[in-house]
């Protein structure tokens, strides 16, 4: 069974996505966090959220769902969850997803360049293929044409010496990442950067 066939650790039915539904209705982003860090095991689980409104609107700007590793949500537009589920699982010790399969990732969810970015700085190093634009629809990119430019430019250029420092950084934290980057004494802002908060271009 591949891992985008594999059946959900939390099904519909379960009170986990019960409470996590609750949590997202309210658009309660600290206790949508909570859940999945604290009582989610383990960090690669699949969780199956299904939300009926957002499935009668074909006008919605998310896609009806994202693949990050081996865990999907399907969720309701407008809300921010998914970037930062995706960052939280990061800084929880969750495996990024597999090189090979980013571009499907990034064809997904090229319409939240926010969840790309959080994504792609999960890796110490990513090549990027200009080959990769064909599967971002014109309008999006337009759209988010700052982030789009900075990734794409990617293509030619390494990364900068303060993103390779995260990812040596990040490698040596581990699974604490999140516990651990608020104990040291660094600014906010690099603490930020550690942990994955996104700026909205690629260097």
């Amino acid at each position: 069974m591949s891992n985008s066939d594999r059946l959900p650790d939390y099904p519909l039915n379960s009170d986990l996505v019960k409470r996590l539904k609750s949590a997202l209705d309210a658009r309660d982003e600290e206790r949508v966090s909570r859940l999945i860090c604290a009582e989610v095991r383990p960090v690669d689980a699949v969780i199956e959220v299904a939300n009926d409104d957002w499935m009668k609107d074909p006008s919605a700007q998310l896609p009806p769902s994202v693949l990050v590793g081996l865990w999907t949500l399907e969720y309701k537009r407008e809300l921010t969850t998914p970037r930062r589920t995706v960052q939280a699982l990061l800084n929880h010790g969750s495996p990024s997803v597999w090189p090979d399969a980013f571009p499907k990732v990034l064809k997904t969810c090229a319409p939240a360049p926010t969840v790309i970015e959080t994504l792609f700085n999960s890796y110490p190093q990513l090549r990027v293929s200009e080959s990769w634009q064909e599967v971002i629809p014109e309008e999006v990119f337009l759209t988010h044409q700052t982030f789009y430019r900075s990734f794409f430019a990617l293509a030619r250029a390494p990364r900068c010496l303060q993103h390779l420092c995260r990812g040596a950084i990040r490698k040596l934290l581990g699974k604490k990442c999140f516990h651990l980057v608020p104990l040291l004494p660094l600014p906010t802002s690099l603490q930020n950067y550690l942990l994955l908060e996104p700026e909205g271009v690629l260097h």
